[in-house]
């Protein structure tokens, strides 16, 4: 860990000295992500796609897979499907990026008990859907990389088994390309 600990301060120590060359907000330009986080009761797993639309405005369309135990249900996983329009905030010289996020979701949510112990299908599974809002920072550590942090709040409908106001937070890494 702390050898990890060190590349990465020496990453972003060489980041902060060499300023990266890209166009950051170029219409059309891409990213692949991996995000690893969790929620109040989980953990979660997210891979996501990012293009820009015009040079201050990107889309995100994300999965992930999030796992857990909860207190009342045992242990549970849900898989979300994102749709979210990225507006820049503002931006730090050529490094660091900020974005809101704005849109919605769906999931698929199931957990392994039911009522009293015993596994019900219908009481254990459950599509839900509804708004997501939130805030993301993009690092860069060159011209091809970034790291990036988010931090999502979701409102769920159609009587959530998990929660109905689920927070999501991850951070991750994301390869840029045209």
């Amino acid at each position: 860990m702390g050898t990890l600990l060190k590349a990465l301060l020496a990453a972003l120590g060489l980041a902060v000295c060499l300023p990266a060359q890209a166009q950051r907000h170029v219409r059309h330009l891409s990213a692949w992500g991996v995000h690893l986080g969790g929620t109040e009761k989980g953990r979660l797993h997210e891979l996501s796609y990012s293009r820009f639309l015009t040079d201050r405005l990107g889309a995100r369309v994300s999965g992930l897979r999030e796992y857990g135990k909860g207190e009342s249900r045992g242990e549970y996983e849900a898989y979300t499907a994102r749709l979210l329009a990225a507006p820049q905030l503002f931006r730090i010289g050529e490094l660091v990026y900020f974005h809101l996020l704005l849109g919605g979701g769906a999931s698929f949510e199931r957990t392994e008990g039911g009522l009293g112990g015993k596994m019900d299908r219908r009481a254990g599974e459950r599509f839900t859907y509804g708004p997501q809002a939130g805030l993301e920072a993009d690092l860069y550590l060159g011209n091809r990389f970034s790291l990036t942090g988010s931090v999502t709040k979701a409102r769920l409908f159609n009587h959530p088994l998990l929660e109905e106001w689920p927070g999501y937070v991850s951070v991750g890494v994301r390869y840029h390309y045209r």
